[in-house]
């Protein structure tokens, strides 16, 4: 816990990526879900499909309460659509939320609301699933106010899937109980004790996307990307579809979450050269995930 930690430089993300081969198909690259929004956040969804679709998966699902499908007919084509959910809003559903059970990766939370029907879809996904699980937002704010501490760690060190969480100070203050002030001065200790004692994964958002920490337990990095144009909402959505999609395309999630926050970072400075960091939104940061990809 007293080890310097590094920042993470474009050598490391380009050893951390998967590797594409000349001859392969969509299959060899994973299925990637991202189960997120409802009737008041539906964006969040659109950004973290649109997140993952740049991210390198074989497949992208975009899961959503049934209500929302048809609105988001035609958005993002290619994505497949699936109603995990009856309704305008998240309702737990065991038969619907084991359709995506053989996916490589999934993320959850993204817009989906604070709510216990929210709570109950994550807490499946951490008792039944097996691949590579993202919680980000809502679903971190659900698990800490209908699960409590003690039961949320529980469910962490009686998982099957790997497990990374994905918070922003007050959402990693609301999980563990610890002041947000003393989250915000002891940020690396913080991560790297919650991530040994519960056996996960645990990138903490830093300020406008920049220095952001990622820590499992034993190794852990910095990282330094990004500008305050980041600092909107929208983000960190997009930035869960990223890491969700690497990891399907055969990342772990700890080498998927150092690379997804280097380059969302470097797509942020990119597309700030042309928006400006007033003007940056989620969306524009998504198109240029590509041209950061080719800094590397």
């Amino acid at each position: 816990m007293e080890e310097k930690i590094c920042v993470l430089t474009a050598a490391d993300i380009k050893n951390m990526l998967p590797r594409r081969m000349k001859n392969s198909n969509k299959g060899d690259y994973g299925r990637a879900a991202i189960v997120a929004g409802g009737a008041r956040y539906s964006g969040a969804a659109v950004l973290a499909a649109q997140g993952a679709l740049s991210g390198g998966a074989g497949y992208t699902a975009l899961c959503v309460p049934e209500k929302l499908v048809f609105p988001l007919m035609g958005k993002l084509p290619e994505a497949l659509l699936l109603p995990l959910s009856r309704g305008r809003e998240w309702k737990f559903s065991a038969k619907r939320c084991a359709k995506i059970l053989p996916y490589r990766a999934i993320a959850a939370g993204m817009g989906m609301g604070n709510t216990k029907q929210t709570a109950k879809v994550v807490g499946f996904f951490l008792q039944r699933y097996t691949g590579k699980l993202l919680i980000d937002a809502d679903g971190l704010n659900a698990l800490s106010a209908y699960f409590g501490a003690t039961n949320v760690k529980r469910a962490f060190l009686q998982k099957k899937c790997e497990v990374l969480l994905t918070p922003h100070p007050a959402e990693f203050s609301h999980l563990t109980g610890l002041p947000l002030q003393q989250v915000l001065e002891n940020a690396e200790t913080e991560v790297q004790k919650y991530a040994a004692e519960n056996g996960v994964t645990v990138l903490l958002k830093g300020a406008s996307g920049a220095m952001s920490i990622i820590g499992d337990g034993t190794r852990a990095y910095y990282n330094a990307t990004g500008n305050s144009g980041q600092a909107k909402g929208g983000s960190g959505d997009t930035l869960s579809g990223l890491i969700c999609s690497l990891s399907a395309s055969g990342a772990s999630l700890f080498e998927a979450a150092c690379a997804g926050a280097y380059l969302a970072g470097k797509a942020a400075e990119i597309a700030v050269q042309t928006t400006g960091e007033y003007s940056l939104t989620a969306s524009k940061e998504a198109e240029y995930i590509g041209a950061a990809f080719l800094t590397l």
